[in-house]
């Protein structure tokens, strides 16, 4: 069983303790498991430094050791690359987006930041907004909104940060989140997709949340992934 109660200090530790824990939640919100907020220290967060748990969350991803992205419960998540591909098998719709879109499922904001993201891999959030025409303030819900819808079947991921530069390529202002599409993230890292029958890939996840989770997290997960 996974333990909840030891550290990291240092982006090795977390490294480790990603692949160890398979889903770890940036804040506790799945009952009786760590996230990366139990696993670190309040004084941490923020600093800018190498020990700053905030740029290791884009970090994982862009060194494709973790998937990022609100997958479930609207929350951000990490999950470790040797788990990702199953979870994203059980979270995958069987229609595309254009097909869900067209049942009335997806909204056409969604299907449209899908659409960019996938013409420009790796696309910030700015030119995200500006490529999908919902740039004005007032598109902002539904623009946050799309990018959740997209997340939860597992359609894109965050794919880690750019750094905003100036005309001389100095350092300007915050970073900007990036995204790509997941499959592109999978190919990208060379993480093989997950392709086992529904009732395979519910049996494999329950054996994986019984060897290393708390009761009180399986009960969580197998809620959110109908085991």
């Amino acid at each position: 069983m996974i333990e909840v109660n030891v550290k990291a200090e240092t982006y090795e530790d977390v490294k480790k303790l990603v692949k160890k824990i398979g889903i770890l939640p940036l804040s506790s919100f799945i009952p009786d498991h760590p996230s990366l907020e139990s696993l670190t220290t309040s004084e941490q967060w923020h600093t800018g430094l190498e020990t700053d748990p905030w740029l290791w969350r884009d970090r994982l991803p862009g060194e494709g050791l973790a998937a990022y992205g609100r997958f479930f419960a609207k929350k951000p998540l990490l999950i470790a690359s040797n788990l990702f591909p199953l979870l994203k098998n059980l979270l995958d719709d069987p229609y595309t987006v254009d097909e869900r879109y067209a049942d009335g499922e997806l909204s056409k904001a969604a299907v449209d930041v899908y659409h960019a993201i996938e013409a420009n891999e790796g696309i910030d959030v700015k030119a995200l907004r500006a490529a999908t025409n919902l740039k004005a303030k007032e598109s902002k819900n539904e623009f946050d909104r799309a990018l959740i819808d997209l997340q939860s079947k597992a359609d894109i991921v965050i794919a880690g940060i750019s750094e905003r530069l100036n005309a001389n390529g100095t350092k300007n202002g915050w970073n900007s989140t990036c995204y790509m599409t997941a499959s592109h993230w999978l190919e990208l890292h060379g993480h093989a997709k997950n392709t086992l029958p529904t009732p395979e890939a519910k049996a494999e996840l329950r054996a994986h949340l019984q060897t290393k989770y708390s009761e009180s997290a399986r009960v969580y997960l197998s809620k959110i992934f109908k085991l």
